[in-house]
């Protein structure tokens, strides 16, 4: 009985289809819009480590050391989170 009912199950879920996702009609402009989007990201992410790193070298000279570092560290995880955002969206779509 319960091999019965797992080999139907096995051949139900073998049946189900597995379509492949493809871009709506007239939406070229919205992924247009997203890459601008993405590439300013990476953009300000670089342009804020480099600004952060300018402060912390400036900053050893007074003691605030760790205003830079928490730049460094903020503007690092904004670039991964940037650059892995498309394989992230893939895991879902």
């Amino acid at each position: 009985m319960f091999l019965q009912v797992l080999t139907t199950g096995i051949n139900i879920a073998a049946s189900i289809p597995n379509p492949t996702p493809e871009q709506p009609p007239g939406t070229e402009g919205f992924t247009t819009i997203l890459n601008w989007i993405a590439w300013a990201v990476i953009i300000l992410g670089v342009a804020g480590f480099l600004c952060s790193a300018g402060f912390l070298a400036f900053a050893s000279f007074t003691g605030r050391e760790i205003n830079g570092f928490k730049g460094l560290i903020i503007s690092l995880i904004v670039c991964i989170l940037a650059i892995s955002a498309g394989t992230i969206i893939n895991v879902f779509v």
